[in-house]
C-alpha cells in the first residue's frame, strides 16, 4: 500500500515556467494597449513577471501555499489601496477605494490616462491571474491555466477598448502560436523526445482565418453598463455671491484668453422654492453618463485658457459643456456641465479647458417644441397663485415655446431697474416684491441679475418651459480678456427639444441671448402690446429653510457607518474564509474516522502532507510506517487487512483466505469507503482511529509553532484524493 502522491511538490519544469511566463508578458503588454503611453504596458508586464516569480513562495514547503497565495493577494491589495488613495473621496475606507478602481477606469476617457489610481485595476488583475496560472503550475504539469490566463487578459483588453486594441487579431495570432508552440514543445522538450516545429502553423491558420472572416464592427461596450463614479461635494451656490462681485468693481477675478464667449461659473437646476441649488454629484471628465437632457442638433466647439485671480471658492470658469480639461482632480456634473474642484481655487492657476455649446438658428427656434418629461426643470414646490397667474397673462397671446420665453424676458424687463444693492434672495416672496412690490418698498422693481434671471426661470416654468439659472460672467472684448467683479452676472437658459440649451437676458432684453435682437423684436411686433398685471394675492411667506446642518450631519453619520461597514467586511472576509475551511475540515475528519482503519490510515496521511512528509506515490503502507512512531505499524496492518482482506473465507468458496492483491495504499483509500464496515469491527475502528491520532500528535510536535496555529484550517488534506 503506497502513501500517494504529494499535492504540493513537483512541479512544471523550467521550460513550463518560462512559456507561461512568456504567454502572460505578452498578453499583459496588449492589456496597456487601453491606457495612454506605454508606461501601463510596462508595468503590466512587470506585474506578469513578479506574479510568475512568486512561484518558489508557492513551492515552499515550510508554509501552506494557500496561506502564501493569501498573503500575497492581500498584500497586493493594500498596495493598490495605497496607490490609489490619494484620489478616493473616502480615503480612509479602503473597501470603497477598491471597490471604486474598476469604475473610475470604465468611466475614465479613453484611452485611460496612465494615471496610478487608474493603473492599479490593470495591475492588479494581471498580478492576479499570474498568480493563479503559477499556482497551476506548482500543483501539476498543467499547460492549460497558462492559456486561461492569457484569454482572460486579452478579453479585459478587448471589453476596456470595444475591440479596438486588435481590430486585425495579430495579437490574438501572436498567442495561439505561443499557446501551440507551449503545447506541442514543452512536454517533448522535457521528456528529451523530439521536437515537431510544422505543428504549431496549424492552429495559428485556423486562429488567422476565423479573424479575417469574423465581422470587426458593433463591438459591445461595457462602459454602457457602468454608472460612473461620483463624489458628493455640497458645494454651495455662488448666486447669492452676485452682489458681493459687484461690489468689488474692478477687482480682477480671471483672465481668459480664446474665442469670445460668455463665461459660465455653474449652472443651477433645482429650484425648492427658496433658493437655487447647485449640483452635488461630481465625476470625472469623459464618464460615458450623459446628461438628463441632450445637446442639440448643432453645436460648436470652442477652448479657452483661464488663469485665475481674486475669484476664490471652488467653482471653474468654463465656455460650454466641458469635454476636457488639463487639471488634474476636476470634476464634473455631467447633467449642467459645471466644472469645480475639491479645494479652493488659489491666484495663478492656469488651465485649458475645451467645451461645446448649443448654436441653434433663428430658424429652428421659431416652431421648436419642449419636452412635456423635462422633470426638475419645471418644478415649482409650493408656487404661489400670483406668480401662476402672472405667468399666464404674459403668454397668453404666444403661440409656440420660443414665444412665451421671448414673452416672459420682455416683460420681466419693462420696468424694472438694476441695482446691486437691492435685497439678494431668490425665494416666491423675494420674486413678488421685485416683479409687484409697492414703490419705495426695498427691492421694489430692483434687482441684481439674480432676481431678474430667478422670475424669467419660475415664470417660464409655470407656463411649461423647462429654465434654468447659469451664474457666469459677460467680459469686455479683446485677445485677452480681463474679467472683473463688474463683469459677474447671471442669465436663464431654455431647453428646447432636438436644439439644446437657449440662454435669455432678461436684463438687457433684446440685445443678447441665443437668438438675434431681429428675431425677438419680431416676435414681440407680432405680439403687438403685452400686457399683465399683479393679482390681489397677498405676498407669499417664503417657504421653510433647510438648514444645512442636517443634511451635513446625516452624510457624515452615514460615511461612518459605511467606513465602518466596510473595515468590518474586510476584517471578516478571512475570518469567514478560516471558518469554511475548519469546517470542511471537520466534516473529512469525520469522513475518515467513518472509514475505519483505512480512514484513519488516510488520516495519517492527511497528516504528513501538513506536516511537509509527504510520501512518494510507491512507497507501501508499512515502509511509510517504519519512518514513523511506533503505533503506525500497527495502524498500517490494520489498514492493509481491511482494505485487502475478504470478508469472511467462505465467501471466495474456498477454506482459506483467497490470494490479496498487491498492497497499494491507493487501493487501499479507494476500497475504504465500500468495505471498510463489512471488513472491520466498531471497535478495529476505534483502535485504529486511536493510533492514528497518536501518531498525528506526534507528527504535529515536530513542526513549528506557525505551522501549527494554521493545522487546523489548512486547506491541502481538502485537495487530497
Amino acid at each position: 500500500m503506497r502513501g500517494g502522491a504529494g499535492v504540493g511538490g513537483g512541479g512544471g519544469g523550467s521550460a513550463r515556467v518560462a512559456w507561461a511566463a512568456l504567454l502572460l508578458v505578452v498578453a499583459a503588454l496588449h492589456l496597456g494597449s487601453g491606457w495612454q503611453g506605454y508606461v501601463a504596458s510596462l508595468v503590466f508586464a512587470g506585474a506578469a513577471v513578479v506574479g510568475v516569480g512568486c512561484l518558489p513562495l508557492l513551492r515552499w514547503r515550510r508554509m501552506p501555499a494557500g496561506l502564501v497565495a493569501f498573503s500575497l493577494v492581500v498584500l497586493a491589495l493594500v498596495g493598490g489601496y495605497w496607490v490609489a488613495r490619494g484620489s478616493a473621496v473616502d480615503s480612509a475606507d479602503p473597501t470603497s477605494v477598491l471597490l471604486d478602481l474598476v469604475p473610475r477606469l470604465l468611466t475614465a476617457a479613453r484611452p485611460a490616462p496612465a494615471t496610478p489610481e487608474l493603473v492599479a485595476p490593470g495591475a492588479l488583475l494581471v498580478f492576479g491571474v499570474s498568480l493563479v496560472v503559477v499556482l497551476a503550475l506548482g500543483r501539476g504539469r498543467s499547460l492549460v491555466a497558462p492559456v486561461v490566463g492569457a484569454a482572460v487578459l486579452y478579453t479585459c483588453t478587448a471589453l476596456l477598448t470595444a475591440g479596438r486594441a486588435d481590430r486585425h487579431g495579430v495579437i490574438a495570432v501572436a498567442l495561439v502560436a505561443i499557446v501551440a508552440v507551449g503545447w506541442l514543445v514543452v512536454d517533448r522538450l522535457e521528456a528529451g523526445g523530439r521536437v515537431l516545429l510544422g505543428l504549431p502553423a496549424v492552429p495559428v491558420a485556423v486562429v488567422a482565418a476565423f479573424a479575417v472572416v469574423l465581422p470587426a464592427g458593433g463591438a459591445f461596450e461595457p462602459r454602457e453598463l457602468v454608472e460612473p463614479p461620483v463624489s458628493d461635494l455640497g458645494v454651495a451656490s455662488p448666486l447669492p455671491q452676485l452682489a458681493a462681485w459687484a461690489n468689488l468693481g474692478d477687482t480682477e477675478l480671471f483672465r481668459v484668453r480664446g474665442p469670445e464667449r460668455a463665461v459660465r461659473l455653474v449652472a443651477l437646476s433645482d429650484y425648492s422654492g427658496a433658493a437655487w441649488r447647485a449640483a452635488s454629484l461630481y465625476g470625472p471628465i469623459g464618464a460615458v453618463a450623459e446628461p438628463d437632457l441632450p445637446a442639440g442638433a448643432r453645436v460648436e466647439e470652442t477652448e479657452v485658457e483661464i488663469t485665475v485671480g481674486e475669484l476664490g471658492g471652488r467653482w471653474l470658469p468654463t465656455v460650454g459643456r466641458p469635454t476636457a480639461v488639463t487639471l488634474d482632480g476636476a470634476m464634473v456634473d455631467p447633467d449642467s456641465g459645471s466644472l469645480v474642484l475639491r479645494n479652493e481655487v488659489t491666484p495663478g492657476l492656469t488651465y485649458r479647458v475645451r467645451g461645446v455649446l448649443d448654436v441653434p438658428d433663428d430658424e429652428d427656434l421659431l416652431d421648436a417644441t419642449v419636452p412635456t418629461n423635462a422633470g426638475r426643470y419645471l418644478e415649482l414646490p409650493g408656487l404661489p397663485y400670483s406668480l401662476a397667474e402672472y405667468a399666464r397673462q404674459i403668454v397668453r397671446n404666444a403661440r409656440t415655446p420660443y414665444e412665451r420665453a421671448v414673452a416672459i424676458e420682455q416683460v420681466v424687463k419693462q420696468g424694472r431697474t438694476p441695482d446691486a444693492q437691492a435685497p439678494v434672495g431668490s425665494s416666491y416672496a423675494r420674486l413678488e416684491r421685485f416683479l409687484f412690490g409697492n414703490p419705495g418698498e426695498p427691492g421694489a422693481n430692483a434687482g441684481t441679475a439674480e432676481q431678474f434671471a430667478s422670475a424669467f426661470a419660475v415664470l417660464a416654468r409655470a407656463v411649461g418651459l423647462p429654465t434654468r439659472v447659469v451664474v457666469g460672467f459677460q467680459p469686455a472684448t479683446g485677445a485677452e480678456r480681463v474679467v472683473r467683479g463688474s463683469d459677474a452676472t447671471a442669465w436663464p437658459e431654455v431647453y428646447f427639444a432636438g436644439w439644446g440649451w437657449v440662454p435669455f437676458d432678461p436684463v438687457a432684453g433684446v440685445s443678447s441671448g441665443g437668438s438675434s435682437a431681429a428675431q425677438k423684436r419680431e416676435v414681440l411686433d407680432r405680439l403687438a402690446s403685452i400686457t399683465a398685471t399683479p393679482t390681489s394675492t397677498p405676498l407669499s411667506a417664503p417657504p421653510p429653510l433647510v438648514t444645512p446642518s442636517s443634511p451635513v450631519a446625516a452624510q457624515a453619520t452615514s460615511t461612518g457607518s459605511q467606513r465602518w461597514i466596510g473595515y468590518a467586511v474586510l476584517g471578516g472576509v478571512p475570518v469567514l474564509v478560516l471558518l469554511v475551511l475548519g469546517l470542511a475540515r471537520l466534516v473529512r475528519r469525520g469522513r475518515l474516522r467513518a472509514a475505519g482503519p483505512t480512514g484513519a490510515w488516510a488520516y495519517v496521511l492527511d497528516g504528513l502532507l501538513l506536516a511537509g512528509r509527504t510520501p512518494p506515490a510507491h512507497r507501501t503502507a508499512p515502509d511509510i510506517a517504519a519512518a514513523l512512531a511506533p503505533p503506525a505499524a500497527e495502524l498500517a496492518r490494520m489498514a492493509d487487512h481491511a482494505a485487502f482482506a475478504p470478508t469472511h473465507p467462505a465467501a471466495s468458496g474456498a477454506v482459506g483466505y483467497a490470494p490479496a492483491p498487491p498492497r497499494h495504499a491507493t487501493s487501499a483509500r479507494s476500497a475504504a469507503d465500500t468495505r471498510s464496515a463489512e471488513n472491520t469491527s466498531p471497535v478495529d475502528g476505534e483502535s485504529a482511529w486511536r493510533l492514528a491520532r497518536q501518531v498525528r500528535t506526534g507528527l504535529r510536535r515536530g513542526i513549528p509553532w506557525y505551522r501549527r496555529v494554521f493545522w487546523p484550517v489548512d486547506p491541502r488534506p481538502l485537495w487530497r484524493r
